[in-house]
């Protein structure tokens, strides 16, 4: 029992992580840096696509630098909830496996975790249930 209490934790903690950075990457900028020469002056452009559609902004020089390094966050914050969905997938499998909660109850604390909630509140309201 004590080792399905620890897979339980685990999974707590990545949940927590989970959200951490996937809020992190709904506040950083997507899309790329463009660079056009224009009558022989240089314009910036921060693109990304909507659909079938790029979208295209104008980047003024000053804030050049900050708009990079949020776009380069933003792709490492992808990369690592990449990295941390396939680790709570793995949990996930070994909790559900070991009868202490539902696949459905799971996705609920992700969600609840989302949306702001205490993770291991709403683990331990499950698992008195």
């Amino acid at each position: 029992m004590k080792k399905s209490l620890r897979e339980v934790e685990a999974l707590a903690q990545l949940i927590i992580e989970y959200a951490l950075v996937y809020k992190n990457i709904a506040n950083l900028p997507c899309g790329y840096i463009s660079v056009k020469q224009i009558s022989g002056h240089t314009y910036c452009y921060r693109q990304w696509r909507e659909g079938e559609k790029i979208v295209s902004q104008y980047v003024p020089k000053a804030l050049l630098s900050s708009v990079k390094r949020q776009i380069a966050a933003r792709k490492n914050n992808e990369a690592m909830l990449k990295e941390v969905k396939k680790d709570l997938k793995k949990v996930t499998r070994k909790v559900v496996k070991s009868g202490l909660l539902t696949e459905g109850e799971i996705i609920e604390i992700i969600e609840a975790a989302l949306q702001g909630a205490d993770v291991h509140a709403e683990i331990e309201k499950l698992l008195e249930n």
